[in-house]
């Protein structure tokens, strides 16, 4: 089994299995910024421009959400992306509108969960030192699996392998 990929095998009742299922790898972001005093309002108008440009203009991130906390003085940013590639569009795409954020935050940190292509590492490196030499910490992933899509085990149950997925799992 290869590092990093989703390889899914399981045994099913009846001996029936499962078959492989390989994703590629995804990416989570999340960076950490402090609001400079003040800019709350302007951050906020600025926010919303770039999520709606990043909604508009990419079709890959599965989540692009924007925190700010109850003082207003810290902002988290959250992305989840398929692959490196589609953070990296992301960057390229984006990248010119991170210029505005100088004044408004200072970057405190910038966490990577998976594994990023060298391109990404260089992209946000050039990202954390733009809104303030924020550290970029890569985080390889352990163990677990990820469930994306809204139906979660009903999704899994769209393989083509014609067991009843919902009796199965009275039995459990």
């Amino acid at each position: 089994m290869l590092y990093g990929q989703l390889v899914a095998e399981a045994t099913l009742p009846g001996n029936a299995r499962r078959s492989r299922v390989r994703t590629a790898d995804p990416i989570v972001v999340i960076d950490s910024s402090e609001i400079r005093e003040g800019r709350i309002d302007e951050l906020k108008t600025a926010l919303t421009e770039l999520v709606e440009f990043v909604e508009a203009n990419e079709a890959e991130p599965i989540a692009y959400s924007i925190y700010i906390d109850e003082e207003g003085s810290r902002m988290t940013v959250l992305q989840i992306h398929p692959s490196s590639a589609s953070v990296e569009l992301h960057m390229r795409l984006a990248g010119p509108a991170f210029r505005k954020f100088t004044e408004l935050v200072v970057l405190s940190r910038v966490d990577i969960y998976g594994t990023p292509s060298d391109a990404l590492l260089e992209l946000m490196r050039q990202k954390a030192e733009l809104l303030g030499n924020a550290p970029v910490v890569v985080n390889e992933l352990h163990a677990g699996f990820a469930r994306f899509g809204s139906g979660g085990l009903d999704d899994a149950a769209r393989l083509d392998d014609g067991l009843d997925r919902d009796a199965s799992l009275k039995n459990i």
